[in-house]
């Protein structure tokens, strides 16, 4: 049933670190705009920071595990195994991203208490100055983890990646060149 509702997650052969990533990415960012529009425009901005961080942090602690998962099947699904092209960079992203997840879960303690004691007038450029770092480690790790799929296709069934271009069918004109 999996296989005909969702036929992706059988292609992934148990890797949920796709389906994760996004959610701490988009969190975590999310709550430094939210920030900035709090210490810029309207405070009421601070609830809504709150929270996507709080799940940013929630969610990097389901990715983290998950990225080491994958970067075990990487090796074990590619016949090249942790000689494979880029595979270096594996550590490299899981380094940043370790990183990512420690800033944030110091973060979402130092806000716990800055929002349980009502000092968050008095700490707020300190706090939206831990969301920009936040934010440049994500970019960081995120940028090494896109590299990693789509400069070298870790991840990438090698059947797939060996398999010659197949010729397009598609004989429409949609603005591209055949």
């Amino acid at each position: 049933m999996i296989e005909t509702l969702l036929p992706g997650m059988t292609i992934l052969k148990n890797n949920l670190h796709p389906l994760m990533i996004h959610f701490p990415i988009a969190f975590f960012v999310g709550a430094l705009a939210m920030e900035a529009m709090a210490v810029f425009r309207d405070e009421k901005f601070h609830f809504a920071a709150t929270w996507m961080l709080y799940l940013g942090t929630i969610s990097a602690l389901i990715a983290l595990p998950t990225g080491f998962i994958a970067g075990e099947l990487a090796a074990q699904n590619d016949p090249r195994g942790h000689s494979a092209p880029g595979h270096e960079l594996i550590h490299v992203h899981r380094d940043w991203m370790v990183a990512t997840t420690g800033v944030g879960i110091l973060l979402t303690i130092y806000l716990f208490w800055i929002n349980g004691w009502g000092k968050w007038r008095s700490q707020r450029w300190a706090f939206l100055f831990g969301l920009m770092i936040l934010s440049a480690l994500v970019a960081m790790g995120a940028d090494r983890g896109g590299r990693l799929v789509f400069e070298f296709g870790t991840g990438i069934n090698p059947e797939v990646l060996a398999k010659p271009a197949e010729e397009d069918d598609h004989h429409e004109d949609d603005g591209h060149s055949h």
